[in-house]
């Protein structure tokens, strides 16, 4: 895939009517956060319908087989994968991403390969893109492993779960975790790996960008729109 300063956002909101014109305004990918969010299978579906040029990657509930499926079978570009932690989840991970014999994601017919319509073009051709999140100190500790392997397209860093578990809450400009950061950036450059991450702002994504992040996922649809109803208020106040 190419990756050159690839713009995103992050959805949560189950709001069909704003997220599926995302593509619309620009942004190269959108995230599907089924982690954290609650978006329904309804509007993924609408963003999945219109995304145009746009990629659109669901961050799934927890790494499954059955989560992985599902995504996928609802068309999405790849999936990303929360609080990697084992090499069981690693292997949970790519097997069921793929179909045999590379892997073990079973078929059917879905929205995926237009309901059979496609279905030869696309088990044959579609390859996920699997971006998995390094988020804890026992994602860390196998960082290598999960990086270098030839099925894993990057990393999708994810800073606040990160610093929690290093008991740096928030504390990004600490060393620690700036040197911890700066290692899975290294590892994704040394293995020819996409590192990507999340910033709530635009300065703190330009900062990403001017450090080599390629990929970086600017603010969450409900963050953005509290903090646009917080600054009418604040002016008018």
């Amino acid at each position: 895939m190419s990756n050159k300063n690839k713009i995103g956002t992050i959805i949560t909101q189950d709001l069909p009517q704003l997220s599926s014109l995302l593509a619309e305004i620009g942004f190269d990918f959108i995230i599907i956060d089924l982690e954290h969010g609650q978006v329904s299978d309804q509007t993924i579906t609408a963003i999945i319908l219109s995304k145009k040029n746009c990629q659109v990657f669901i961050r799934i509930r927890e790494i499954s087989e059955a989560n992985i499926k599902h995504a996928l079978d609802l068309g999405c570009d790849g999936i990303i994968a929360p609080r990697l932690e084992t090499i069981q989840e690693l292997t949970t991970f790519v097997d069921s991403s793929y179909y045999p014999p590379i892997g073990k994601r079973s078929v059917g017919f879905s929205l995926a390969n237009q309901f059979g319509i496609n279905f030869k073009n696309y088990t044959q051709q579609f390859k996920p893109v699997l971006l998995a999140q390094i988020e804890s100190v026992q994602g860390l500790s196998i960082k290598e492993d999960i990086i270098s392997h030839e099925l894993i397209d990057g990393i999708f860093m994810g800073p606040y779960d990160l610093s929690m578990s290093m008991q740096l809450p928030g504390e990004f400009e600490n060393e620690d975790f700036k040197t911890a950061v700066n290692s899975v950036r290294s590892t994704c450059q040394k293995n020819n790996k996409l590192f990507s991450t999340f910033s709530t702002n635009v300065e703190a994504a330009q900062q990403e960008i001017d450090h080599g992040c390629e990929f970086i996922a600017i603010g969450v649809d409900s963050h953005f729109q509290l903090m646009a109803y917080q600054n009418i208020i604040t002016s008018v106040k």
